[in-house]
């Protein structure tokens, strides 16, 4: 089985249970205390009032996704999380929103203009490895052992598997409860058993399956409304991917690459790296997605659609058939039934490659990056909210006992599933900065509990098979990169502004000549033989 790396595609998932990294939910094991509105766990001291309050900014992502219209900021969780880090912790939280199709952007002006938040966000180790390099970064082994016990109890593991950077250690990275998540392909049922068709297991079939959808319009929404394959910009959306497709046509994530970038990385032939878009086989998914796009079977608007808005339409309306995302196929059932009854999204397994093999990238133990920047003026009040996050984690994980789950043989079952969907499911994920979930993969048993609807296991017990079966994570380098820090900026927005223009252009061959050209003379070469010597060194020990 290949090995592959990706470092934070996160699932998003139903029910609050399942809190992860995305605005949905992960399950995992952990701890089950229960924290109820207006009470502490037992260990938290009570703050001294005489003393002056710490003020800490918190950055939080704004995916722009409440049901109502509700400010992320102004949701019961984290009116919560601000009185009570007062009362036990002494500390005047304030949080500073981002939009998440924006993290890179954003996080590296806030960087350069000394204005970050004291605790800033993010997936992308290469960019702690370039802040730490620069010096922007604090230092953070002493002030995690004086001021978070608690953070080290929870996420052992995941300190142990990231975060530092020339043996020192400037990063608080989450840890994941459930390692079986991760982008993946779903496929509308409804219209599959509507063309006596089956979902496809290679991309040969993917293009037959998408133009039947395309030229017999199984919804019966008129031929020019349908969007065989749902694409938002190959960006930071953070919506649709390309990683089960370009896996099908051969292109591994064999190395790092390009972080921001969500595709396969690349591949390491005869000991040389090359990504993506240096292959071959790069070269032969591109062309097959100008083939899609010359004949209506991917979105039009895809490279205009940066913040994945009209590819959410898509999927939301009942026009999509097909998607690479990370949301669960039964919250995208869900969603899509507000307009399709009869809508039914299902799990597509990783298609076959031509040498028959299988396989998908699961996610790693460690997932979001949690990084105190230089020109935070008290980094130990930082440390301290992430501790009393520790504290109160099963707030973040599950909301409220009592008010959104009971404890059942060890389970936070949901309450009211649709009342948590409204009031706590659309951002839980994004206020744990600390774990991603509570508990492993469910049972079937274990599904039945956390939401009886039926339909709910039938969907989803496919959705965790695949990562069981196929899954598999690479080792990440953890060494310095300065070929990486120096040229992967420009090269990333390089690379996002070139693929799209090969995917629409009238000449595919003559356009794909000049994205390589512009790739060799960024340094790709050079980026690419970075990744090849430090796999070695990785090899080596």
């Amino acid at each position: 089985m290949k090995k592959g790396l990706m470092l934070g595609m996160a699932l998003a998932m139903v029910t609050t249970v399942f809190a992860g990294c995305s605005q949905g939910n992960e399950a995992g094991t952990g701890n089950s205390e229960s924290t109820k509105p207006g009470t502490t766990t037992s260990e938290q001291p009570a703050a001294n009032a005489s003393e002056k309050p710490q003020k800490v900014r918190v950055s939080l992502w704004d995916r722009s996704n409440s049901p109502d219209g509700t400010k992320i900021t102004d949701s019961i969780v984290v009116k919560w999380l601000q009185e009570k880090a007062l009362e036990e912790a002494n500390l005047e939280v304030e949080y500073v929103t981002l939009p998440r199709s924006q993290e890179t952007d954003k996080l590296n002006v806030w960087m350069a203009s000394g204005e970050a938040p004291d605790i800033v966000i993010t997936y992308n180790q290469d960019l702690m490895f370039q802040y730490a390099e620069q010096g922007g970064l604090w230092e953070l082994d002493d002030l995690l052992d004086q001021y978070g016990p608690d953070i080290k109890n929870l996420i052992q593991p995941s300190l142990e598997a990231a975060g530092t950077y020339k043996g020192v250690r400037y990063g608080i990275p989450a840890l994941r409860m459930n390692r079986n998540s991760g982008p993946s392909m779903k496929i509308r049922q409804d219209w599959l058993d509507k063309l006596g068709m089956q979902a496809p297991t290679t991309l040969d079939e993917l293009y037959t399956v998408l133009k039947a959808f395309k030229e017999q319009d199984p919804g019966g929404i008129g031929k020019e409304n349908v969007v065989p394959w749902a694409l938002p910009a190959i960006n930071q959306s953070m919506k649709g991917f390309l990683f089960g497709p370009m896996w099908g046509a051969g292109v591994n994530s064999d190395g790092p690459g390009l972080v921001d970038l969500y595709m396969p990385k690349g591949n390491l032939v005869d000991g040389q790296f090359h990504s993506a878009i240096d292959t071959p086989e790069g070269k032969e998914f591109f062309a097959f997605l100008n083939k899609l796009y010359k004949e209506g079977l991917i979105s039009k608007e895809f490279v205009t659609d940066v913040n994945g808005q009209m590819f959410t339409q898509h999927l939301t309306s009942g026009q999509a058939g097909f998607v690479d995302s990370n949301e669960d196929p039964y919250v995208m059932t869900t969603n899509t039934r507000k307009s399709v009854p009869e809508a039914k999204w299902v799990t597509v397994m990783p298609f076959k490659q031509k040498d028959g093999s299988q396989y998908m990238d699961k996610v790693p133990a460690n997932g979001l990056l949690n990084l105190i920047p230089k020109s935070t003026k008290n980094p130990e009040a930082a440390v301290k909210y992430l501790n009393f996050l520790a504290k109160n984690i099963t707030v973040v994980q599950s909301g409220f006992e009592g008010q959104h789950y009971n404890v059942e043989d060890g389970l936070r079952v949901p309450i009211d599933i649709e009342k948590n969907k409204k009031e706590i499911d659309w951002y839980l994920g994004d206020l744990n900065l600390l774990t991603q979930g509570y508990m492993s993969s469910p049972s079937k048993e274990q599904m039945l509990k956390l939401n009886p609807d039926p339909e709910y296991a039938e969907l989803m017990s496919p959705h965790y098979e695949q990562f069981e079966k196929f899954g598999g994570s690479g080792k990440g380098i953890d060494s310095p990169r300065p070929v990486a820090q120096e040229k992967s900026v420009n090269l990333t927005k390089y690379a996002y502004e070139a693929l799209s223009k090969a995917v629409i252009a009238p000449d595919f061959e003559k356009e794909w000549a000049n994205v390589l050209d512009g790739w060799y003379k960024l340094g790709g070469k050079e980026f690419d033989q970075e990744i090849t010597e430090k796999l070695a060194e990785l090899n080596n020990r």
